[in-house]
């Protein structure tokens, strides 16, 4: 769990995706926490690197923050609404097979993505953006992931954003859903094992750090290709799990 920690840290950085596609299925199918409550660790995980991330890529004027403003409300909305009154209707057999079939197409989608143009040339498709991040905040409501592996694409193709400015802007709005989904486990009344939850984010804090300071110097678009073979080898094993075991 050490080095799936430190591997979290370290695709987020790089590629501003593939925190909580990973942490999830290591709690459950590794740590043998139920579902529900991996959901949450996730979330408080992700949020707390990501953070730090959002700090380094602040310094560096990476994050488009007017495209953030488009994009941003609707994310966290749809979060609330799933996390705090619709998940707890979905049985968890049901989430994490749903949970695989996300990560299939999100694999494919990242896989076959085209270059991005510049930020600046074109203004994005609001509501475009708008109606995507209702869709990200369900997805991220209802399994407890910050959303990245759908927000770097969206941003990259929809908002025209260069891939490095669309992995930091990714990891603002995937800090503020995953904080959005932690204060409404709060308001529920989840109780997390924080010696546990604080451990694995301080590994994956020091990752993220490593991987800011990699992606400024390794070619995303390989990245990009290499993460989309993880996480469709992912959602597969999740798939199967579920589905065959």
């Amino acid at each position: 769990m050490l080095a799936i920690a430190a591997a979290i840290g370290v695709s987020l950085g790089l590629l501003g995706a593939g925190g909580a596609i990973v942490a999830v299925p290591a709690f459950v199918y590794i740590g043998g926490i139920a579902p529900e409550l991996a959901d949450g660790y996730a979330l408080f995980i992700v949020a707390v690197s990501s953070a730090i991330a959002v700090g380094m890529q602040w310094r560096q004027r990476l994050v488009a923050w007017r495209t953030i403003a488009w994009f941003g409300p609707s994310t966290i909305l749809s979060l609330i609404a799933v996390r705090g009154y619709l998940d707890q209707f979905v049985p968890q057999r049901v989430q994490m097979i749903f949970f695989g079939i996300i990560l299939l197409v999100a694999a494919v989608a990242m896989m076959r993505q085209r270059k991005a143009t510049s930020s600046e040339t074109r203004a994005p498709h609001r509501l475009r953006l708008s109606a995507f991040g209702i869709v990200i905040g369900a997805v991220g409501g209802l399994l407890g992931v910050g959303g990245g592996f759908l927000i770097t694409p969206a941003l990259a193709v929809w908002a025209r954003l260069d891939m490095k400015r669309a992995v930091a802007s990714s990891l603002v709005l995937i800090c503020v859903n995953s904080f959005t989904g932690v204060m409404v486990d709060m308001a529920d009344g989840m109780q997390y094992d924080w010696s546990y939850v604080l451990t694995f984010a301080a590994l994956t804090s020091a990752g993220i750090i490593g991987g800011t300071l990699l992606s400024r110097r390794i070619d995303n678009a390989a990245l990009r290709a290499a993460f989309g073979w993880v996480v469709l080898t992912i959602g597969c094993v999740v798939l199967g799990i579920e589905l065959f075991a």
